[in-house]
């Protein structure tokens, strides 16, 4: 686990240390399929158009045509789901680790084994990213955002499934695609990406860090319903109290759950243990009304008009910010069957109440 450490720090250097020596290269666009073409047993690999925004800024004001971007994900049908039976579906937004057999996986298929379509997004395939990459270099080369315009994309692939209920698809998302699926609250996002179809009836964040506000003023009116960990370092409960507070006020109605025990990540394979890479909960990060970032009081302006290649220099320039002023090192992070049996009891009473009913 120390390597995702050193490999974090490899990307994440100050404006100094990039006079000394370039960034990695970014890695080019996959040679993916064609789109797929949809019909009432469309099942298994499925490929739909997103794009590429790189940072908040293009999903809440945009000022630029995106770069045009082919996702691939994973669709998980219930038995009997057809077009004369057209069943819910929920998203799901994998975390900075990438897709886990354990959880993303795991949950496309628990969703299709109680009677809902799940779609296993994968935001860093569509990027270039695969299991090779170095963690600093995945979180570097795919933000956040980029998982908030894949989720929107498959909303929009959704609602053209003929077995889907337009009406009743949810969103879900651990750690990285958690924070993914509390911004994608945000009307601005919503009426930009996909004001053509109805938003998600339900979002989900699974311990998605709390250190940014996109300052949401309205939001789509769905319900958001948080699960975090007592122990777990990455999330600042103060700070997510106060943005979901935000959020109530702004439209939603909001639920959370705290797991006095719990770390990070519980569906995980891998034993529990503290595991030393950087941490963003000590960062205040607040989306500015131009766009621009004003991280720990200290404003960082976003240019405008720029190519993927820029945008991923101006993310290492952020995070290299980030690691500089605020970051500290380490979560308790890993396998816990107990809280796991938990969250998913509440799993089930969620969709229950607002996908199945």
């Amino acid at each position: 686990m120390r390597a995702l450490l050193i490999c974090f720090s490899l990307i994440c250097f100050s404006s100094v240390a990039q006079e000394k020596r370039q960034p990695p290269p970014l890695p080019d666009f996959p040679d993916y399929p064609a789109i797929t073409e949809v019909s009432g047993d469309t099942v298994g690999d499925v490929y739909f158009s997103s794009v590429t925004p790189g940072d908040y800024k293009w999903l809440v004001l945009p000022e630029q045509q995106l770069e045009a971007t082919t996702v691939h994900g994973r669709l998980f049908l219930p038995k009997g789901a057809s077009a004369e039976n057209p069943v819910p579906a929920m998203v799901i937004l994998h975390g900075s680790g990438g897709i886990l057999p354990s959880r993303e996986i795991a949950y496309g298929q628990w969703m299709a084994d109680h009677g809902i379509a799940g779609l296993v997004v994968n935001s860093y395939g569509a990027r270039g990213v695969t299991e090779e990459t170095p963690y600093g270099l995945r979180v570097a080369v795919v933000s956040d955002a980029d998982e908030v315009a894949d989720a929107y994309s498959a909303l929009n692939f959704l609602n053209q499934h003929p077995a889907i209920k337009p009406q009743k698809i949810g969103l879900m998302g651990f750690s990285y695609g958690g924070m993914a699926t509390r911004a994608a609250l945000d009307n601005r996002i919503y009426h930009n990406m996909a004001a053509e179809v109805p938003p998600f009836a339900l979002h989900l964040d699974y311990y998605g860090p709390c250190h940014f506000d996109l300052q949401t003023v309205k939001t789509t009116g769905a319900p958001l319903f948080s699960l975090r960990g007592a122990e777990d370092k990455s999330n600042d409960l103060e700070a997510c109290a106060r943005i979901e507070n935000k959020l109530r006020g702004a439209g939603s109605a909001i639920g959370s759950t705290i797991f006095p025990s719990a770390g990070h990540g519980w569906e995980m394979a891998t034993p529990r243990q503290f595991v030393p890479t950087l941490n963003p909960a000590p960062c205040q990060q607040v989306l500015l009304d131009n766009g621009d970032w004003q991280i720990n009081g200290k404003t960082i302006e976003v240019p405008s008009q720029l190519n993927r290649e820029q945008k991923y220099h101006f993310r290492l320039r952020i995070l290299g910010a980030m690691q500089q002023t605020c970051m500290s090192e380490g979560y308790i992070m890993g396998q816990d069957k107990q809280t796991h049996g938990f969250s998913n009891l509440l799993l089930s009473q969620y969709t229950s109440n607002y996908l199945l009913k």
